[in-house]
Parts: structure tokens; C-alpha cells; sequence
């Protein structure tokens, strides 16, 4: 456990990019400040501009952590040599799946691809929200369905990897093109089918559990369900900075980062995933779907820049290409 604050560690500074929602971040920074008179101050950036401006600042690195964005982007910075290790002890309670052996990353918090169902249409269909992935492709189904385009989403390309793990390549490509055909639209972002699915403009959308959760949190009359055969997912981390200008507060923050009282606070501030301490108070919201089925996702394989141009340009040829 952290001391508490003391005078010396009052004049202590910390420079942090994140990337969870404003709220989420200024209740992260409070929290760590409350714990231990470091003065942290945060750039929420997506994980594209983050990863973007860490390779630009190489030479000059301006902050010391990034702190809640997801695996990919984390493994891109590792593999460049913009990660140094750095193993907090509370980590050694988190299981292995979730962090580096190597000590260059630690997850936090895990989001997972879930199913989305307006109850409205649901009940005027007199329907049951869909339970496996084989029941979107059912024709009662048609044209209801939204999820954000894996070209230009996080949420779609998760998805679209996690379907081509679950089910294998073959499998994998005809599944996708007998979903195709109840796909309403494909979204730019990966939150917009939330918005869709919440005004009834459609029957079901694919979304990370966070952005599904926290819209039932706001009262969108819609619910979730998970796909029994299981699904894809996103590990969120933190990780120190190679060449951290602040070290030891980076290390503080790191530690603290991961604690069960830090990833309490996630909830707390309507950001509603699951985290992968396993003595973390989850969340009501949370809890039914503390058990959820996980593919054995591999990180290495659909973050390979080569796997992915593959991947998207059969997407664009197989999939987008013929619809109107």
C-alpha cells in the first residue's frame, strides 16, 4: 500500500496521457492525488493520437504513463521501444493473462463485445434478445442489425478478429458474410450503434460492454446479452513511458493504478468494465456478467500490421463490397 501524503510528496508533478472518458479521468487523477500528494495533471487522448504523439515525443518524452488504453496500441509502443517495464506489486494478484510477463504492461480493466437489444423492438417483435452469435443471422433479424465498420472502429475490428478466433478462418468469413445480410449499417465509430439501438432506429447493435452499460445506466430502454459460444474482447493497461521524465511518480501512479481501490473508480465515474482484479468491488451493472465467456483472443496475431491489412482488405472485398 501507498503512504499517505506528506509535504515532500506534495511538490511532486506527474504527466499522464489517458484514454477513458473526461469524468473517468479527472476521477483517476483526483483519486491518485488523494493518495498520495502527487500532483498529477492528464491528456485524454484516443489511442491513435496517443500512440501517434508518444513515437513524435521519442526523443523528448513530455509524460511519464499512458494509462487506459487497450492492448494493441500497447504492444505497437512495445515493439518500438517506447515502453519501459515496470511490475507494481499489486499486479501479482492480477492472473497471468492479464499482463506482460516481460512487466511492460498491466491491465487494468477488460471490455468485451456485447449484444445490444432495444427492449421495444423486442417486445413488439416478440422476440428474445439474441443469445448466441448463429441467432443474429436469423431472419427475424433482417436488416436490425448495426456494429461499427472494422476499418475505421476499434469495436469492429475487435469484433471482427474475435469472430475469425471463435470460429477459425473459413468458418470465420462465412458466418460474416451470413450476418452481412441483416446488417443495417456500419458505422464510422464503434459507439454509434449505441445511440441507434437506444432510439429504436434499430433492433441490435455490437458494442464494447462499457458503452452498453453506461447507456442503461443514463435509462436507454435497451439490454445486454452475451454470446454463449463467447467473445471478443479489449485488455485496457497501464504502462510506464521509455525515457519517463517523472519515474518515481509514474511508479506511484503504476502502483496504484492497478490496486482494487483505483479500478473502483471506474464504475464510479459511469465507465462500467470489469476489472481484472480479482478483489475489485464490482459494480450491480457489472456483476451478472462478471463470468463472461472470453475467446482466447491472441493480441500478437490481430494487432500484426500484416494480419490486419489482410483482414480489413478482405472485409472491404467480401463483405462491403456488395452491399447497396
Amino acid at each position: 500500500m501507498l503512504a499517505s501524503p506528506t509535504l515532500a510528496q506534495a511538490g511532486k508533478k506527474l504527466t499522464l496521457y489517458m484514454g477513458p472518458p473526461e469524468a473517468t479521468c479527472t476521477a483517476v487523477a483526483e483519486g491518485f492525488e488523494k493518495k498520495t500528494g502527487v500532483k498529477p495533471t492528464f491528456l485524454r487522448l484516443s489511442a491513435g493520437e496517443a500512440v501517434n504523439r508518444i513515437r513524435a515525443e521519442r526523443n523528448s518524452p513530455q509524460a511519464s504513463v499512458l494509462y487506459g488504453i487497450g492492448l494493441p496500441s500497447m504492444l505497437t509502443l512495445k515493439a518500438e521501444g517506447l515502453l519501459q517495464p515496470y511490475r507494481p506489486p499489486a499486479a501479482a494478484e492480477i492472473p497471468a493473462r492479464y499482463k506482460d510477463p516481460e512487466g511492460y504492461w498491466t491491465g487494468t480493466d477488460v471490455d468485451f463485445i456485447g449484444i445490444a437489444s432495444n427492449k421495444q423492438f423486442l417486445a413488439e417483435k416478440g422476440l428474445k434478445a439474441p443469445q448466441s452469435w448463429e441467432d443474429l443471422t436469423r431472419p427475424e433479424f433482417a436488416g436490425q442489425i448495426c456494429v461499427g465498420s472494422p476499418a475505421t472502429s476499434g469495436t469492429g475490428y475487435t469484433f471482427l478478429t474475435g469472430i475469425l478466433q471463435l470460429m477459425g478462418e473459413a468458418k470465420g468469413w462465412d458466418y460474416l458474410k451470413r450476418l452481412n445480410v441483416n446488417v443495417a449499417q456500419y458505422t464510422r465509430s464503434g459507439i454509434g450503434p449505441t445511440q441507434l439501438v437506444g432510439r429504436g432506429e434499430v433492433g441490435v447493435g455490437l458494442l464494447f460492454a462499457h458503452d452498453i452499460l453506461g447507456s442503461i445506466h443514463k435509462g436507454f430502454p435497451m439490454e445486454m446479452s452475451l454470446p454463449q459460444e463467447g467473445t471478443g474482447y479489449d485488455l485496457i493497461c497501464v504502462v510506464m513511458l521509455k525515457g519517463a521524465p517523472e519515474a518515481e511518480p509514474a511508479k506511484q501512479f503504476i502502483d496504484w493504478a492497478v490496486t482494487p481501490e483505483s479500478v473502483e473508480l471506474l464504475a464510479a465515474s459511469e465507465y462500467f468494465d470489469t476489472p481484472t482484479h480479482p478483489k475489485a468491488k464490482l459494480h450491480d451493472l457489472v456483476k451478472p456478467y462478471q463470468n463472461v465467456k472470453l475467446v482466447n483472443y491472441d493480441f500478437d496475431w490481430a494487432g500484426n500490421p500484416a494480419t490486419r491489412q489482410a483482414i480489413l482488405g478482405k472485409f472491404q472485398s467480401e463483405i462491403l463490397a456488395g452491399r447497396k
